[in-house]
């Protein structure tokens, strides 16, 4: 066989794919991955997550094997989700890492061989978010619609009293129970099963919350019995369903005015709390602490002014301006 007879066969086999029982299918490399995943104590929700955004980058790639994945691949995924499912650059960063998280991980385990598909794709740029908290006059309207006479009114101006006060985040009020809060010492002791980074985070009480929780707790017992484990319950003293203080919320803020004026939410009363913490002579690494963030360039973007404050900033400095030209 001569040289070039020769180059051309050693070409083919170099690009042959192998045979079909030999390869790893997609639903193979996902059970893959759950595997390592389940093995090393990622969260259920994590993992669920994770197998709905595989599923869908699938769907629209329509692979049967992942050695067929390539990077083009990757940025029709992203195409899709930018052009078609209209999502922002934010989400889909969210689900690309998740993706590439994956891949990355069975490049690894040499699950995925010859060159991983996801090596040279990049998030997607975003635009510097602006975070703003509720003004004082938005703060006294919200919790002024508030039917404080009710139980589950009385319980929603508390549960968002926590959140504006101590930072608390929505799924941490659901979640919170009796025995997480410590009266004497008043603070909030979160296990690391209820936080984001898995570690215990003490939050600190004001007078005032702590004070709420008690007569909360107090009621909840004298209704539902001394089994009455979690601290914000429903009517009939069963755990509260996610999204319920938020579609609560938003039936204050129409009520109040508020809707089309400025956003409403749980994760807003968190962004006021941040926002006069630092306001108020509160330390950075403090309030890092007590929301819970595990890196501190999270809780910096609080320690930009917003629109207001710089106004105010400005007008200081303008009345001690006596250049007069």
């Amino acid at each position: 066989m001569d040289k070039k007879r020769k180059r051309v066969v050693k070409r083919r086999f170099l690009n042959s794919k192998p045979d079909d029982d030999s390869r790893t299918t997609v639903p193979a490399a996902l059970q893959k991955i759950k595997l390592i995943y389940y093995s090393e104590g990622y969260r259920d929700r994590t993992i669920d997550d994770y197998e709905m955004y595989w599923a869908e980058f699938f769907s629209i790639i329509e692979r049967s094997f992942i050695d067929e994945v390539n990077s083009d691949d990757f940025r029709s995924y992203i195409a899709y989700l930018k052009r078609e499912k209209g999502l922002s650059s934010v989400t889909i960063n969210i689900r690309l890492t998740a993706m590439k998280a994956m891949f990355n991980r069975l490049f690894l385990e040499g699950v995925i061989k010859g060159e991983n598909p996801v090596f040279n794709i990049k998030r997607l740029r975003t635009d510097e978010k602006v975070i703003m908290g509720l003004k004082d006059d938005q703060i006294r309207r919200l919790f002024g619609a508030i039917n404080k006479e009710s139980f589950s009114g009385r319980r929603d101006y508390i549960a968002m009293l926590l959140m504006l006060k101590s930072g608390l985040r929505v799924n941490e009020i659901d979640s919170l129970e009796v025995e997480d809060i410590d009266f004497e010492s008043e603070v909030i002791r979160l296990p690391g099963i209820k936080n984001k980074n898995r570690k215990t985070r003490i939050v600190p009480l004001s007078t005032k919350v702590l004070g709420e929780l008690k007569m909360l707790t107090e009621k909840n017992r004298q209704h539902f019995g001394d089994d009455c484990k979690y601290v914000f319950v429903t009517n009939i003293g069963n755990p509260l369903l996610p999204d319920y203080l938020r579609k609560n919320m938003y039936k204050y803020a129409s009520k109040a005015g508020l809707v089309g004026e400025c956003k409403v939410s749980p994760h807003k009363l968190r962004h006021t709390f941040a926002i006069n913490f630092l306001k108020n002579g509160g330390d950075i690494r403090a309030l890092q602490l007590i929301m819970g963030h595990a890196d501190l360039s999270t809780t910096q973007v609080y320690l930009k002014y917003d629109e207001e404050e710089i106004k105010e900033r400005f007008n200081q400095v303008e009345e001690n301006d006596d250049l007069d030209v």
